[in-house]
């Protein structure tokens, strides 16, 4: 396999772009959570299910996907993913009842799944070696771009139409992104493709990593879905005022990502950023929802929490090829990484919803978001045990 001597920086962008459509697919939902509610008879814990089911096929199939793309190339994966993240949405937007919208949601979730455990791989044949690290830490930024995207494009696109103008809008965004993705990354280099192993599947360092990631996920998808939701319940800001808090909450998560991209490059451990970050999440989501908090001040802890929590995303994914043995592991490891991470991002909402509701009250199903925390920190720390004994000499 051919070694870039310069970093394609038209693909790395196609292919964070694609990251961040992709992502708009689960940030379009949130805003309109109450709308769709209201117009399918959805109490609030299915609304949670609906919210998160797109991440649903990522939580079973994440480690096949990453099989997938080892095999036919991280660029027709991205593509295929691209193509049937459109078949979702345009299925959605004709659905006219809660099980069709779920099963189109499950489509999309396909597509997402596809998309996003094919980007770094793609993105590490495109970068040279030694800005591997810089390239990957953009692509960890698709998330909160693209949901933030789409918490926006709802908001906008709610005005001047209907939740299914919206829908029909992001088939036709995806559909395009797939078109400029395949022109754009035609002359990278791919991996040979390698008979499927289960070397990397039997090594503690990718499941640590991915379970870092659940955690992460179990958080930051609780606070974003949940927190228009919450805010509503407040009065005070205003269904816009509602929707740009929340998009404040998910945008701020960007730069984390950057600054852990910044403290990576100044060596310090990604270990040690996955553990704070986790923890530092934990505690910020649960003030966030917090009795007897003003408005601002909740937006105030759930942007804290998201923009502290933003570095372990971006930790996480630097650390992916260095638990490779080889480049052809490396989408098999973003395949557990993906897997479990959809796991976290699916449990989460429904998880947080049926605390509240069976305990009765923000406040007593918060406590879920410092759990996930404390456990992040905890796989943290066995990861930094892992990286001890492999520095080890044999």
């Amino acid at each position: 396999m051919a070694v870039p001597a310069q970093t394609h920086w038209p693909a790395v962008t196609a292919v964070l772009a694609a990251g961040v459509i992709i992502s708009m697919q689960v940030g379009k939902l949130p805003p309109l959570l109450n709308t769709l509610r209201a117009e399918f008879g959805l109490d609030l814990v299915a609304g949670g299910l609906l919210a998160s089911s797109v991440s649903l096929l990522g939580g079973i199939i994440g480690i096949a996907a990453g099989f997938v793309s080892d095999r036919i190339g991280g660029r027709r994966s991205l593509a295929l993913g691209l193509g049937i993240g459109a078949i979702g949405s345009l299925a959605g937007a004709f659905s006219h009842d809660a099980l069709p919208l779920l099963a189109a949601r499950l489509v999309e979730g396909l597509g997402f799944v596809l998309t996003v455990v094919s980007g770094p791989s793609l993105i590490a044949m495109a970068a040279r070696p030694d800005q591997r690290h810089l390239a990957l830490g953009f692509w960890s930024s698709y998330m909160p771009l693209g949901v933030t995207f789409g918490m926006l494009g709802a908001l906008l696109v709610g005005i001047l139409f209907d939740w299914r103008g919206l829908w029909l809008t992001m088939a036709g965004l995806l559909l395009l992104a797939a078109i400029v993705l395949y022109r754009l990354t035609g002359d990278i280099a791919q991996p040979r493709a390698r008979r499927f192993s289960s070397a990397a599947l039997r090594r503690p360092g990718p499941w640590l990593l991915a379970g870092c990631f659940a955690c992460y996920t179990t958080q930051w998808f609780s606070i974003v879905t949940w927190m228009p939701t919450y805010l509503q319940q407040s009065g005070k800001l205003g269904e816009t005022g509602e929707a740009l808090g929340t998009a404040a909450v998910v945008l701020i998560n960007a730069v984390g990502t950057t600054a852990a991209a910044a403290l990576m490059h100044r060596g310090l451990p990604r270990w040690l950023i996955i553990a704070s970050a986790g923890l530092v999440m934990g505690v910020f989501g649960l003030l966030s929802f917090g009795p007897d908090m003003p408005a601002l001040a909740k937006i105030a802890c759930a942007m804290a929490a998201s923009g502290f929590g933003g570095m372990l995303p971006a930790a996480v994914l630097a650390s992916v090829p260095n638990e490779a043995h080889n480049p052809g592991e490396i989408a098999t490891i973003n395949g557990v990484v993906i897997q479990l991470l959809n796991i976290g991002s699916f449990a989460g909402p429904p998880a947080l919803a049926a605390l509240v509701t069976w305990f009765g009250g923000w406040e007593n199903g918060r406590w879920l978001l410092l759990a996930a925390g404390l456990l992040s920190m905890l796989l943290a720390l066995g990861l930094r045990e892992v990286e001890r004994r492999r520095r080890q000499p044999a």
